[in-house]
């Protein structure tokens, strides 16, 4: 039989696994919950890539090309990547995922998989990557790419 201690000690144990945590919020956690709460007159961002396109070239069907889109923050106030969104599911994209200073730089690395888009025409494939930047004074990019892609099986 089991005793009424050991059903005290798991309503104790489930009572302590379901606790909030106690943690006090700073204001700087607030407002990053809460952008439309941020100063509107507050500084911001400008957002320089080195380059918003690439052009792979010719590569045969299967191949795995990366291109690595860096920018820099040239504004007064940080910036953050708020979304990427790419064109289809051949694009993997990946970003960097901290606040970006005024004067630092970051990055988007776009990885595409050619399997399937290659035909013996050697057709030209254009795919993009859509960026949509927080607290910029430009706060949406369009980064693009192309390649022509030949399948040497067709």
């Amino acid at each position: 039989m089991i005793s009424r201690w050991w059903y005290l000690s798991l309503f104790v144990l489930v009572l302590g696994a379901c606790t909030p945590n106690n943690q006090d919020f700073t204001t700087e956690d607030i407002i990053k919950s809460n952008p439309e709460e941020r100063d509107p007159n507050a500084p911001k961002g400008s957002i320089t890539f080195e380059d918003t396109a690439a052009d792979f070239g010719n590569i045969v069907d299967g191949a795995k090309i990366e291109h690595i889109f860096a920018f820099k923050n040239t504004g007064k106030g940080p910036v953050s990547i708020a979304r990427v969104r790419a064109s289809c599911g051949c694009t993997t994209p990946s970003w960097t995922q901290e606040v970006i200073p005024a004067g630092g730089e970051g990055k988007i690395v776009a990885v595409f998989n050619s399997s399937g888009r290659g035909g013996p025409d050697n057709p030209l494939v254009e795919k993009h990557i859509d960026v949509q930047f927080e607290n910029a004074e430009r706060n949406q990019f369009r980064l693009m790419f192309r390649s022509h892609i030949l399948n040497l099986n067709k």
